[in-house]
């Protein structure tokens, strides 16, 4: 039996409940959460789009669902942070983190009006809907970007290493700073940030992007971040 859908499924379950104000227990809560991977988040964004698109979903429907993935995604995705660098977002977080979290939240729902009026188009004009399914790493690579983001945020002092992602094909720009390292203000202030949103700076336009920083106790590089 394949468990992935029902896993799946058992996560939507809990993301209906939350949304029409039924709290789970702590431990039921809890497993739902552990099945909210960020593969579990392409899956859902992708089956939504296909839905859409073959018009087994509304556009009002695909419009909720696609708020509430991004709202807990982004949500689960700044607390992983926090727990990268030793904090316990029950008890540590701080206003003013939580406002740069709704802000990158705002900042993605203004999107999704957009995405689904694409989809809607090429449905009526019978184009395929592959480009738009393409788009779906675009926006659950955003996840990576608000973990990077929240270790930023909330340890700026921290040092952090540039490590690069699994592909097999690296940019220049990627590879020039693999290993450099560097406190958390100064990749902020460097505008070198791995993964998500598009970022000039980086070759591979950022959203192409599979690096992460890795909090360290090294000391930081001599001679700072190439090229700032």
């Amino acid at each position: 039996m394949n468990k992935q859908p029902l896993s799946d499924a058992i996560a939507r379950a809990g993301d209906y409940l939350k949304a029409h104000g039924i709290r789970l227990d702590h431990g039921l809560a809890s497993q739902v959460s552990a099945l909210k991977t960020v593969d579990y988040y392409r899956r859902a964004l992708g089956r939504d789009v296909l839905d859409f698109y073959r018009g087994d979903m509304g556009a009002g429907e695909f419009v909720e669902d696609m708020i509430r993935l991004i709202e807990g995604q982004f949500e689960r995705a700044w607390n992983e942070g926090m727990r990268e660098v030793g904090l316990d977002p029950a008890k540590d977080m701080k206003p003013e983190w939580e406002q740069v979290l709704q802000d990158e939240i705002s900042a993605e729902l203004d999107h999704v009006l957009d995405y689904a009026q694409a989809i809607e188009d090429a449905r009526i004009a019978g184009n395929p809907v592959d480009p738009l399914q393409a788009r779906v790493d675009l926006w659950t690579n955003r996840y990576n970007e608000i973990v990077n983001l929240s270790m930023r945020t909330c340890e700026p002092k921290m040092n952090y290493a540039w490590r690069l992602g699994a592909t097999e094909e690296h940019c220049l720009t990627c590879a020039a700073l693999d290993g450099i390292i560097a406190s958390g203000t100064d990749w902020e202030v460097s505008g070198y940030h791995p993964q998500g949103a598009p970022n000039e700076k980086l070759e591979c336009g950022g959203w192409r992007c599979d690096c992460r920083l890795e909090p360290t106790d090294e000391k930081a590089t001599e001679g700072g971040i190439p090229g700032v």
